[in-house]
């Protein structure tokens, strides 16, 4: 097996990522390596694209981040396409009206008013408007989005981040109210599907991420509410989720 740092043979202790990238013990215990924080291949640190935020990108996914209108149009409609086709159904049927903003880890905190994070990779904002005659008679309110997704996302990553931010105007649309683990489950139920969409060597891999993700709200709460959708499918899970009872 040969190190990916200084290219010979392995002999002794070394670590070895997701995609059997293999590199001698010492070189990432010094500090020689980094993980893509896309992908998570492990390369040497001193050879990639360091970003201002903390972040490194292999040359892979470098030359596949989304950054250009076309790009997020073109996502933006496959998305959409997709949660359609499961029975999602928004205000504005293809959300033509819904701009998204590409903006940094800092941008993304303050909109957040929390500490930046890298794993926070996107932010769901909704206004909801109704006239006075609208409140007489009960009417529902008109609600208006704005999304914004974390930038440097490769393309299988930029779609699942706005799958789930999709899911989260679907609920406020809807005036759904779920416990955290559901509702961010529900949301990441949205990713998996748009992970399913996209065809690329990379979608076992954030397959295996979300399913195993340890975190009590997003891990926990997706495999929750994918439980859910094996027994009952996605109507069925959209229905409990309309009900409360996801």
């Amino acid at each position: 097996m040969e190190c990916q740092i200084c290219h010979r043979e392995i002999a002794g202790r070394y670590y070895l990522d997701y995609w059997k990238n293999a590199v001698c013990a010492e070189h990432h215990e010094n500090g020689e390596t980094v993980f893509c924080s896309s992908c998570s291949s492990i390369m040497a640190k001193k050879s990639q694209y360091a970003l201002p935020d903390g972040r490194y990108l292999c040359s892979v996914c470098r030359a596949q981040v989304i950054s250009q209108p076309d790009q997020i149009s073109k996502i933006k409609k496959l998305v959409i396409s997709r949660l359609i086709d499961e029975g999602v159904r928004f205000q504005d049927k293809k959300l033509e009206s819904v701009p998204i903003e590409i903006v940094n880890v800092n941008r993304l905190a303050q909109l957040r008013n929390q500490p930046p994070s890298i794993t926070q990779k996107g932010l769901t904002l909704t206004r909801s408007e109704i006239s006075l005659g609208g409140k007489i008679f009960g009417s529902t309110p008109k609600m208006s989005h704005q999304v914004y997704i974390l930038d440097n996302l490769i393309k299988i990553e930029f779609a699942a981040t706005l799958a789930h931010e999709m899911m989260h105007i679907w609920q406020n649309e809807n005036q759904i109210k779920l416990a955290a683990p559901q509702c961010e489950g529900l949301c990441n139920l949205g990713s998996w599907l748009a992970y399913n969409a996209i065809k690329s060597s990379k979608t076992p891999y954030f397959l295996k991420v979300m399913q195993e993700n340890p975190d009590p709200v997003y891990g926990d709460g997706f495999r929750h509410v994918y439980s859910k959708y094996q027994q009952v499918g996605w109507e069925g899970v959209l229905q409990l989720a309309r009900s409360r009872q996801l």
